[in-house]
């Protein structure tokens, strides 16, 4: 049984190469730019979704 965490995760991950893949061919933008996408949608974008939805089940 997979665990809603892990679906964020995943889902999150997939989002954040199709947007790194968009901004890398899409803009002409250094390479930093397309990786800080990835790092942030990919890492930090599931912990933030999954600290708030933690926060509301405990209230």
């Amino acid at each position: 049984m997979v665990s809603r965490k892990n679906e964020i995760v995943f889902a999150c991950a997939v989002m954040g190469i199709v947007l790194a893949a968009l901004v890398d061919d899409g803009l002409d933008a250094p390479v930093f730019v397309s990786t800080s996408v990835l790092v942030f949608t990919a890492a930090v974008l599931p912990m933030v979704i999954n600290n708030y939805l933690e926060t509301v089940e405990r209230a």
